[in-house]
């Protein structure tokens, strides 16, 4: 039975109160809005520097890469004109006459070395292929001497070489027959690095090419 209280009024009807309470669900207040944390000053310093470090790597792998392009590409350019170049002095060689310098005796001393190579070409015009130390280079002249003179480059980038004995080598070497005539002509040079290209300190000491090659007038065959 439930227990409850009368209270008395002034219109004669009481006032019943039922007293049994009953224990109401108590809810636990819902907690506020998490915080979210955020990245702190030196964790972003931190990124910063780690993302630096990877983009400097990065850079340098690639300025390297970007580099040795480049070498490679003006090594096989130069080695390439080099050859050319070559090919273009024997074919002067072979079809031309009238060959100099001539050797002082043929018979006691038929092989000179020179710097140049003067002949008449198959079109009659007196051409001249001259080596310059100083400027490391082949010139092809055009009637030398001549009031007519006019000189190109033929090749640049062309170091000097030395034998053993420290005495430079000289491009030309011909060999002469009684006549004078040029039995056979020979062309030794070095090719390297073209110095007005700068391709970078780390290939400056890449060793030059020397060519070597011989050719026999075709009037001597």
């Amino acid at each position: 039975m439930n227990p409850s209280t009368i209270i008395p009024t002034n219109n004669n009807n009481p006032l019943v109160i039922n007293m049994n309470t009953t224990s109401m669900p108590t809810t636990k207040p819902t907690n506020p809005r998490k915080r979210r944390r955020a990245f702190s000053l030196i964790e972003v310093l931190v990124a910063i520097a780690i993302t630096a470090s990877l983009l400097v790597t990065v850079m340098v792998a690639l300025d390297a890469s970007f580099r040795a392009y480049r070498s490679t590409t003006e090594s096989a350019s130069r080695h390439t004109i080099a050859r050319l170049t070559m090919h273009r002095m024997l074919a002067l060689i072979r079809t031309g006459s009238e060959f100099g310098p001539y050797p002082v005796n043929v018979i006691t001393d038929p092989i000179i070395t020179s710097d140049y190579l003067e002949f008449q070409s198959s079109t009659g015009e007196i051409l001249r292929i001259e080596y310059r130390e100083n400027d490391q280079a082949f010139y092809v002249i055009q009637d030398p001497g001549g009031l007519n003179e006019t000189e190109s480059l033929l090749i640049s980038g062309a170091p000097p070489q030395y034998d053993e004995n420290s005495v430079r080598i000289k491009p030309f070497t011909l060999q002469y027959e009684i006549g004078p005539k040029l039995y056979r002509a020979t062309v030794d040079f070095l090719i390297g690095s073209d110095p007005d290209v700068d391709i970078g300190i780390e290939y400056e000491n890449t060793p030059p090419l020397r060519l070597v090659a011989s050719a026999i007038p075709r009037n001597n065959i």
